[in-house]
């Protein structure tokens, strides 16, 4: 798709788009919000049908701004307004590499990065071949880590690969699969979500998209073995009424990974940073502010037993 609608996402959140090429045919869309001098946070959206990056994270990314960080959102390969270049396809290590080539051109050697289902997959593939570049990470909906004993729930087949002919009654349905109560889908947000699958070609891009990604879940499973080895501090934060990905398969990534924690809300689906978004917001800023060293060293209060190091510690706020 070479069609520059790109103005959708100041129409309907506010933000300026920024644009990328690393190579002939490229054109990577990303938003890039906040003092320079901030902590580096980079935001990795899902796949579902009409999805950017500001789609994903439009509570997210207000309190990472108020708390002072710099916010960095791409649409990878596949997805939103940003276009590969000739012969790069929307699979999994290609999404790695477009992170890490934003990354390199933006002269950040590392940063925070959260990924929400897809995101969370290239999230997870990233910090097993590139620690150095995760301060740390937090994985939403899906790390690639799967519970043997599957999902509880219907699969959303507007999210996987026997989609079926388009229809605008299909980004509805797919949205409400995505949250335990469906008073939680914005009427804007769905408009604005039908406008962008109803840009040409966009809805074939989906169903490609959607293939390879399921492909990449087949033949790039989360490495257990290189997980348990990785030392970068990981946050789970999962819907326990997930149905797309159940809360059971945060237990098995935060497991996977050796410094992990994790944390399920209820009456949330999927999409938890935007059911559950004050806590999800209050548990990322602490996650950043300090509460992942934690992870790597818990404070040692064995013989506290009246709390004073607990009240005196400069310990992150709850």
């Amino acid at each position: 798709m070479t069609t520059d609608d790109s103005s959708l996402i100041t129409e309907y959140f506010g933000y300026q788009s920024h644009w990328l090429t690393t190579r002939p045919g490229e054109r990577i869309h990303y938003l890039d919000m906040g003092g320079h001098d901030g902590t580096p946070v980079v935001l990795l959206h899902g796949s579902a049908i009409g999805i950017t990056a500001a789609a994903n994270f439009y509570l997210t990314i207000p309190a990472l701004l108020a708390a002072g960080h710099r916010v960095i959102a791409p649409d990878l390969y596949g997805y939103g307004f940003t276009e590969a270049a000739p012969g790069v396809v929307a699979a999994r290590d290609n999404q790695v590499d477009l992170v890490l080539r934003l990354l390199d051109a933006l002269g950040l050697p590392k940063a925070y990065m959260i990924g929400n289902s897809l995101g969370g997959m290239v999230l997870a593939s990233l910090v097993l071949k590139h620690p150095e570049r995760v301060i740390g990470g937090v994985v939403v909906g899906t790390g690639g880590a799967r519970w043997d004993a599957g999902s509880r729930f219907e699969p959303n087949l507007t999210s996987h690969k026997d989609m079926g002919e388009y229809s605008p009654a299909m980004v509805r349905r797919s949205m409400e699969h995505l949250v335990h109560d469906p008073r939680m889908v914005s009427e804007t947000l769905v408009e604005f979500r039908t406008r962008m699958a109803e840009r040409p070609g966009a809805y074939e891009q989906h169903q490609e998209s959607t293939r390879l990604r399921e492909i990449s879940k087949v033949h790039h499973p989360l490495r257990v073995d290189r997980a348990q080895q990785c030392e970068v501090p990981m946050l789970f934060l999962f819907g326990r009424e997930d149905r797309v990905n159940p809360a059971e398969d945060a237990l098995a990534g935060a497991e996977a990974f050796a410094n992990a924690d994790l944390v399920v809300f209820g009456h949330c689906g999927h999409w938890t940073m935007i059911e559950r978004a004050d806590e999800f917001n209050h548990f990322v800023l602490r996650f950043i502010a300090g509460w992942d060293r934690r992870i790597l060293a818990p404070p040692l209060r064995a013989e506290d037993l009246r709390g004073q190091q607990l009240a005196g510690s400069g310990a992150v706020p709850c």
